[in-house]
């Protein structure tokens, strides 16, 4: 009969990790990878009947204690597959209406399936449930009576947990959960004679606090300074700040570029090809000696000098505009026939 249910157990705990390992990912991605876990807390057992000789006593014990460890794998998408070992034991009290002493305690071992609930914070609830087996130990005399138990019996068990968990560092957490324990078809001898029903059964509800320990899970601060530092050198330089105005001046009646106007035509070039203007506008003038007419032809042929200056130097010829403006817009207002050098000049502008 121990060998069916520990094959049945096996069963039902390869269908629940392949379950596990086959539910679809979650958005809100959860850790992936192995754990374990320790707890310890309360434990209330249910009591119950005992049936010896025809007749059923009422079984009372005191609250007692509980200890767990669990090693698990989480699969990063909410669910958990784990072993669990643990121990529970309370002081019996009432045998049948009359004060006795003695102990039932059990050992126990399951495989259990749970889900963390994704929260967006530290927070995480879960529930879960599991089969096993308990070895069930009762030592219990009720003088009164003249019987007394002193027996142990192995069992197929189920439970069903449900908690909270709250991430105290990136790859640990603080548990607080609720466990039903139940251990069914004990039979228990007496060591007066006379055996227990087999359908007497362990009865437990756990209150137990634990701690859960990821394995691989990176720290958060590592990881974001990871992020920030690859951002840093994948960020591409901001285009450097140039100016975006130039003034190219000439000899009078001229529009043969100096050294020095080739020099400021150069580094306006230099500066365009830099920051990658989408157009360079090229205005040329004159001062107001000489006729209008004549200014407004050598205005042009100042701007085109520059024009071709900057073509030499790599510009795109598309990317410029030319216009002349003759003796209009001067930069230093005089009087008709008044030779003034800072008139004669061209303005690049970037745009």
């Amino acid at each position: 009969m121990l060998a069916h249910r520990k094959g049945r157990i096996a069963g039902i705990a390869a269908i629940v990790i392949g379950m596990a390992a086959s539910f679809p990912v979650l958005a809100d991605q959860l850790p992936e990878g192995p754990y374990f876990g320790v707890g310890g807390g309360l434990n209330l057992n249910g009591g119950g009947d005992i049936k010896n000789n025809g007749v059923r006593r009422d079984l009372d014990t005191d609250l007692g204690f509980v200890g767990l460890g669990s090693f698990g794998y989480a699969f990063g998408n909410g669910l958990r597959a784990e072993i669990e070992g643990g121990h529970r034991r309370n002081t019996v009290e009432d045998w049948g209406g009359t004060s006795v002493s003695g102990h039932l305690s059990a050992w126990h071992a399951m495989v259990n399936a749970l889900y963390d609930f994704p929260t967006g914070n530290r927070l995480s609830p879960y529930i879960g449930a599991g089969i096993g087996t308990a070895v069930v130990s009762i030592d219990a005399k009720n003088t009164a009576a003249g019987v007394r138990m002193d027996d142990t019996d192995v069992s197929f068990a189920y439970q069903a947990i449900i908690g909270m968990g709250y991430d105290i560092m990136d790859n640990l957490a603080v548990t607080a959960d609720y466990r039903f324990l139940h251990a069914v078809d004990l039979e228990h001898q007496f060591s007066g004679g006379g055996g227990g029903d087999p359908g007497d059964s362990y009865l437990n509800h756990s209150f137990v606090l634990g701690l859960r320990y990821a394995f691989g899970v990176p720290a958060q601060t590592e990881t974001v300074q990871a992020a920030e530092s690859s951002a840093a050198v994948e960020a591409p330089e901001p285009p450097p700040v140039v100016p975006n105005s130039y003034l190219v001046f000439f000899a009078f009646d001229s529009h043969a570029l100096t050294p020095e106007a080739t020099g400021v035509v150069d580094t306006a070039a230099n500066n365009a090809l830099q920051v990658g203007p989408t157009r360079i506008e090229v205005t040329g003038h004159t001062d107001r000696a000489g006729p209008e007419s004549y200014n407004m032809i050598l205005s042009q042929r100042r701007a085109e000098a520059v024009m071709t200056r900057l073509v030499a130097q790599g510009v795109p010829r598309d990317a410029i505009a030319v216009f002349a403006k003759g003796e209009d817009e001067p930069l230093i207002p005089t009087g008709d026939g008044v030779s003034e050098a800072q008139n004669r000049r061209v303005e690049i502008i970037l745009l």
